[in-house]
């Protein structure tokens, strides 16, 4: 798959809230707040009443939050943990309930963290342990508190711990499928680029070479014969060109905005400044610019500098909203040639990243040893840019 075209998985999801944002870039705080929340208002209330409880409940607490902090890491063993924390708490603390919030935290841990199985495993684990709980108070005569067999807290926690998995894995799922289209898209721009050269330019030039060679090979004894030779490689040629026109026809026929300007290639492509103009004329203002030297004369190099060119401007022309304008760079050094496209529209999400449009882009560059990039600007806009190796062809 091209790397450069592969989705992030952020990239299958709006920006989220910035402070929601920030707590998600620093779990550590949010493990912090999950054990102030929980463990807090228990810890006030052993406070409150110091002098009428033994001090079981302090360690008790103590294991809970150092649970709560471990739930990441070991959800249904750190649910285990609280469940038992919290069954023995009013055990250590006469006149004290069952502290549920505790648990509801490490219950959603495992229920958006592990299977759905697992969930429910810990949430029998909860109820059985507060059952088992109650035993001692039975044995002493004494009234045990009050057992909830469907507590709110842990069935809230249980509910949304299971739709965020369930979001979870249809985003994964999404992202798998939106990369294997992308990978799929890539396969077929290769095969056309291959069946270009080997269903035409291969035997064209394999024709051509070898009507060269026997006009080599005649020319003193046949000159008729050579000349002949001569002008049946130009008759060759011009018929590779017709037979790549129907090719693209074909592979292209899908793409009304393309259709029309695949009569131009090979040697009668036009210039990027008509190419400019085209977008002018439907709407898009471009402006281009040339930096360094002139194209080297290479056939195959200019129709990928042209292609790329094209391909990000009808992406612009498609997928940017409200775009005023765009901009083309063309810098040539020595080694290499650099393109760049940039727009100050709006992309619809998802929409450019997963076109086939940026694939072929990579394809051409990669083709000539080169790669490609494309991505949002900062704020507002989009950029496309590729580098291809001179003399790089098929590196």
């Amino acid at each position: 798959m091209t790397e450069s075209q592969s989705m992030r998985l952020a990239d299958l999801q709006r920006p989220p809230w910035a402070p929601l944002a920030w707590l998600r870039r620093h779990p550590v705080v949010v493990d912090v707040i999950v054990v102030l929340v929980a463990c807090v208002p228990s810890l006030v209330a052993m406070i409150y009443r110091s002098g009428d409880l033994g001090w079981w409940g302090y360690p008790l607490l103590a294991i809970t939050a150092a649970a709560l902090l471990l739930r990441r890491r070991w959800p249904l063993t750190m649910l285990v943990v609280v469940a038992i924390s919290c069954a023995a708490s009013p055990l250590a603390q006469p006149g004290f309930g069952y502290p549920m919030i505790p648990f509801a935290f490490a219950l959603y841990a495992v229920a958006s963290l592990q299977p759905p199985t697992r969930a429910f495993i810990g949430y029998g684990v909860g109820l059985a342990s507060t059952v088992l709980a109650t035993i001692p108070y039975s044995l002493s005569g004494t009234t045990p508190p009050l057992v909830a067999l469907l507590d709110p807290f842990a069935l809230i926690a249980l509910i949304i711990g299971l739709v965020v998995r369930g979001q979870r894995e249809r985003r994964i799922a999404l992202h798998k499928l939106v990369n294997e289209r992308i990978e799929n898209a890539a396969s077929a721009e290769r095969a056309r680029i291959a069946a270009e050269m080997h269903d035409v330019v291969a035997h064209s030039i394999s024709v051509m070479v070898a009507l060269a060679n026997g006009a080599d090979a005649g020319w003193s004894a046949h000159p008729e014969r050579a000349r002949a030779a001569v002008g049946k490689i130009a008759i060759v040629g011009r018929d590779a060109l017709t037979d790549i026109h129907r090719v693209l026809h074909i592979l292209r026929g899908a793409d009304a905005e393309l259709h029309d300007s695949l009569h131009e290639s090979g040697l009668n492509l036009p210039t990027l400044e008509a190419l400019a103009a085209t977008y002018r004329d439907a709407g898009l203002p471009v402006e281009l610019t040339w930096h360094g030297r002139q194209l080297p004369d290479d056939p195959a190099l200019r129709i990928a500098v042209y292609r790329i060119v094209q391909e990000a401007l009808t992406n612009t022309l498609r997928h940017a909203t409200g775009a005023s304008g765009a901009t083309v760079t063309v810098t040539t050094t020595e080694d290499e040639v650099a393109v760049e496209v940039t727009d100050d529209g709006a992309p619809s999400r998802g929409e450019r990243a997963t076109g086939h449009g940026l694939t072929g882009i990579t394809e051409r560059a990669r083709r000539h040893g080169g790669d490609s990039a494309a991505g949002p600007l900062p704020g507002r806009g989009w950029r496309t840019h590729a580098t291809l190796r001179i003399g790089g062809a098929d590196a």
